[in-house]
């Protein structure tokens, strides 16, 4: 059966293909040569069989088409509609949790269900580098499962967080809030809810949330999410009528919240969050060369300044020549002052974000590591216009590193606990 590549070559492209099974992942894995870093083959019937056999393969393939200067891996793969189960998804997060490629896994209309080996999924999930995952169009998924998974999700890597159309009902409020209000959805940018039956009193519910305490959401799907009748219960139930005009009001107040939650208040809450995220950046860069000036240049010794007054007197030099502010001089606690102001944000960054930079610029060392990780990359570049990326890309990997990619709360509400929120302030900076 011939393989279809779509544009890029790092692409086979298999969905509905009629592969089923082991036997139809052992047809997949010879199409995978040492170029490809992305797989597609949804549509399928693999079931969670194929999918241990496909993965095991994956290990193989791995071992072979690696080099100590350039591991090889698939960086995404799309296993929608492939009839899998909780126990394909253990094996495809188990297989993600080792291979350090692995970005983005796509497992839309499955028939996973989260009601076997949960821990163990959390975790793989939890310690893998993936930073998008599609869970949408899983029906089948439990809602005390994905209490749980809000629970415990706690990855630093995880970006996109996929779960429209899995019907999603109001009982699920407290923990998807809880989690939105924690330190562990600081990674998170988007969440994608669009299409359950969370009903306008869990939407706004979960934007006071966005409004109060998360400041890092960029992207939140919350379309169509009125509450739903399960109709299954009803087979003779005609939805061209309603019983009565009680629910006709009820109705059309529902989506009246709803439309103006989710397309007049969201919209702007996310906008906010996008500028504090490059305000706090902004902040960071700036204020990184001055503290490394300020912090680290060498103030003039007591004896090196009284040997200077002395060659002045002695060279008969103007009174007006020898004056100066030895602004090296001053106590580090000024000089902190000094440097958060000179972000021109003194405000963006909170006050363990600037602990964490004041560390970084008196680190001499990590100027020499940053400098030769660059030249590095710079060699491997192909095309000069790649470099700017090259360069972009190391500024991007240094911001997540030190927490400075994006705002911070001084101080995060406990779980399950009412705490004030504290926004960034100068306040008093202490260096433990």
């Amino acid at each position: 059966m011939a393989v279809v590549l779509r544009s890029s070559s790092d692409l086979v492209y298999l969905p509905d293909h009629g592969f089923v099974g082991e036997d139809g992942a052992i047809r997949i894995l010879p199409q995978l040569s040492r170029q490809i870093r992305r797989l597609d083959i949804s549509h399928n019937l693999l079931g969670s069989t194929g999918i241990k056999t496909l993965f095991l393969g994956l290990q193989h393939l791995r071992m072979r088409y690696s080099t100590p200067d350039d591991l090889w891996g698939l960086r995404q793969i799309n296993l929608g509609t492939n009839g899998i189960t909780d126990e394909g998804l253990e094996c495809v997060l188990g297989y993600a949790k080792k291979d350090v490629c692995m970005r983005e896994v796509l497992l839309q209309a499955n028939q996973i269900e989260l009601r076997k080996n949960l821990t163990s999924i959390i975790h793989s999930l939890n310690s893998s580098n993936l930073t998008s995952l599609s869970l949408t169009n899983n029906k089948t998924l439990l809602p005390s499962s994905l209490s749980t998974l809000f629970l415990s999700l706690d990855s630093p890597n995880l970006q996109k967080l996929y779960l429209s159309a899995c019907n999603i009902t109001p009982s699920l409020t407290d923990s998807i809030t809880n989690f939105l209000r924690s330190p562990r959805s600081r990674p998170l940018d988007l969440l994608e809810l669009n299409g359950n039956s969370l009903g306008a009193d869990s939407v706004t519910k979960i934007i006071d949330t966005i409004e109060s305490h998360n400041f890092n959401l960029k992207q939140l799907g919350l379309l169509a999410n009125d509450i739903k009748p399960d109709l299954s219960l009803f087979p003779n139930f005609d939805p061209s009528q309603f019983t009565s005009p009680e629910e006709c009001m009820d109705r059309r107040t529902e989506e009246r919240i709803l439309n103006y939650q989710v397309h007049e208040r969201l919209p702007s809450l996310l906008l906010r969050n996008r500028n504090l995220t490059k305000r706090t950046q902004k902040a960071a860069l700036k204020c990184l060369p001055i503290a490394r000036i300020l912090l680290n240049a060498s103030p003039k010794s007591v004896d090196r300044i009284a040997e200077e007054v002395m060659n002045d007197i002695s060279n008969e030099r103007k009174m007006e020549n020898m004056e100066g502010f030895n602004l090296l001089g001053l106590p580090e606690e000024i000089l902190y002052l000094i440097i958060k102001h000179c972000s021109e944000d003194s405000e963006a960054l909170s006050e363990n974000q600037f602990i964490g930079l004041i560390h970084e610029a008196k680190d001499e060392g990590s100027l020499k590591r940053r400098w030769n990780v660059l030249r590095e990359r710079k060699m491997k570049v192909k095309w000069v216009e790649d470099v700017d990326e090259v360069v972009i890309g190391l500024k991007e990997e240094w911001l997540k590193r030190g927490k400075w990619d994006k705002w911070e709360l001084d101080k995060y509400p406990e779980e399950n606990g009412d705490v004030i929120v504290e926004m960034n302030g100068v306040g008093q900076l202490r260096l433990d």
